[in-house]
């Protein structure tokens, strides 16, 4: 019995540890049309200039942020972190820190700095 136990916790463990797929810490594979998921708070601005007012701010919550990427703009440093500039598409809706819920399918600009993982990669 004790070892059914152990080979299901085992198989839920695996699980888990896959759950998003490619995990890219490389970010010069990054290109027009990649797709991934970013897990981390993220300010999105719907206007496509880097002074504008951030419009939101992503939660850091399980299903995180799903884009695809329309234009990569430029590398930069933004609060002494070193990344890049991108205009994105959401494809899945979420919730952000304000309480809204933002609907699939809308363009924001978005700094993604270097020492940020993405999930579930898609070149």
């Amino acid at each position: 019995m004790k070892k059914i136990c152990f080979f299901i916790c085992l198989n839920f463990l695996s699980l888990f540890l896959f759950a998003h797929g490619i995990i890219l810490t490389d970010h010069s594979r990054i290109k027009e049309l990649s797709s991934f998921t970013i897990m981390d708070k993220i300010d999105l601005r719907t206007e496509k200039t880097y002074s504008s007012e951030i419009k939101y701010r992503t939660l850091n919550h399980e299903g995180g942020m799903k884009v695809t990427v329309l234009e990569i703009l430029k590398n930069d440093v933004q609060n002494n972190k070193s990344g890049k500039w991108l205009y994105v598409l959401l494809t899945s809706p979420m919730w952000v820190d304000n309480g809204e819920w933002i609907k699939g399918y809308q363009k924001f600009l978005i700094f993604l700095p270097d020492n940020m993982p993405v999930f579930d990669f898609e070149e």
